[in-house]
């Protein structure tokens, strides 16, 4: 009878990796970050404050370096500075640090969250109409809410095409006679 020789092996040297397709939740959770590079004299101009634990733009001044940015917007959470995750830090540590970065080099690079539009009135309205590509515009006006669009006026969509600033236009009326509608 031959006896068979064995090797004796050992399964923890190879590393086994087992992956997953994504699920469909986590195609809607898809994160859109944005870095910006700021650079210049004076003061850096952007106003935070902590919401549900996160450090969020609620301002910018103007006459400041922030104010030339147009890619920044209210509302957008911060994610890290220069190499430094917020996570990482209390809120009031997070505004030390940014403080002397800026005020070391006059330059500090911050990646931002950019907020989910998908639970605001003015992105679902415009949404429905196939003109979301101008929520920034209505952003910059002010517009929060479907009250806000009472306020929008021909002169505020110039730089708009035609047709979409006539569907807009249209459609605010619509929204108007919905939200001021009263019960007897």
């Amino acid at each position: 009878m031959n006896r068979s020789n064995s090797i004796q092996s050992n399964m923890n040297t190879t590393d086994h990796t087992i992956s997953k397709s994504p699920s469909l939740d986590s195609f809607l959770n898809i994160v859109e970050t944005i870095s910006i590079d700021f650079e210049g004299d004076g003061n850096l101009g952007i106003l935070f404050n902590k919401v549900d634990d996160n450090m969020v733009v609620v301002g910018i001044k103007k006459y400041t370096v922030a104010n030339e940015y147009y890619d920044l917007k209210i509302g957008m959470i911060v994610n890290r500075v220069n190499k430094y995750k917020y996570k990482d830090f209390i809120y009031e540590n997070f505004m030390k640090l940014i403080g002397l970065l800026w005020n070391e080099n006059q330059e500090i690079t911050i990646e931002f969250i950019k907020p989910n539009c998908n639970n605001n009135e003015i992105y679902k309205f415009l949404k429905n109409i196939d003109c979301e590509k101008h929520f920034d515009l209505f952003e910059n006006l002010g517009a929060k809410n479907k009250t806000d669009l009472s306020y929008i006026e021909d002169n505020d969509l110039i730089n708009i095409d035609i047709n979409d600033k006539k569907k807009i236009l249209s459609n605010i009326k619509k929204v108007e006679s919905e939200v001021f509608e009263f019960d007897d």
